[in-house]
């Protein structure tokens, strides 16, 4: 293993990465060093247990304590992680982070850095709909013959094939949390979590499965 993987790898043991993560915490929300040898050190992504931030005084910015405090919350809440992704701007050379909370459930709000889960989700759905076409009506019924739709679902599937990025580090269980036999109420959360964000297709694809559903076989 290169020294560059050993790196990385640290930072993916959440029972022992604790103290490499106050670091990068501390020198982005702390000290505001958004450049630097530290973050090529660390990937892309990777996850921290909330209990490692709590009681720690970490950001010096009033909005960015409230920030970490809601992630902190929220992720203790479901007895997960805070994810943390990195972002490069190439040009003018500086780093920043974005902060989401693992595992995702629908109801969340759909991000950038969360839509590959979100989207995993839905091609779950999207399968079982397939498999239990009386519940809520077949999503796939029409693909062959609709061109458009099939682009839709190929570009859904290519999305939530993200997640198999992160799952080469972490169990599927800790990135996403849903109910497979899809009760009522999971299958309205996942039509909240459609409606109300702007990612590629949702808004399109909610009135399509509201159409699906209303025509349902009887």
């Amino acid at each position: 293993m290169s020294q560059h993987k050993a790196t990385h790898a640290k930072y993916y043991d959440l029972e022992n990465n604790g103290e490499l993560a106050l670091k990068v915490f501390s020198c982005y929300y702390r000290d505001h060093n958004h450049s630097g040898r530290l973050y090529s050190d660390f990937p892309d992504f990777f996850m921290v247990k909330p209990s490692v931030l709590v009681g720690k005084e970490i950001a010096s910015r009033a909005s960015e304590k409230v920030l970490l405090d809601d992630a902190i919350q929220r992720a203790t809440a479901r007895n997960g992680f805070i994810g943390v992704s990195k972002h490069r701007n190439p040009k003018l050379g500086y780093y920043w982070l974005e902060l989401s909370v693992l595992p995702f459930m629908l109801g969340d709000p759909v991000t950038k850095d969360n839509k590959g889960e979100f989207f995993y989700v839905l091609t779950r759905f999207i399968e079982y709909t397939k498999l239990h076409p009386k519940i809520y009506g077949d999503l796939t019924a029409e693909i062959d013959s609709d061109k458009d739709l099939a682009l839709m679902f190929d570009g859904i599937h290519k999305m939530g094939e993200r997640l198999s990025e992160s799952v080469h580090y972490y169990p599927r269980s800790m990135m996403v949390s849903y109910n497979p036999n899809w009760p009522a109420s999971e299958v309205r959360n996942l039509l909240e979590s459609l409606k109300d964000n702007d990612q590629d297709w949702c808004q399109v694809f909610f009135e399509y499965m509201m159409y699906v559903m209303s025509n349902k076989p009887k």
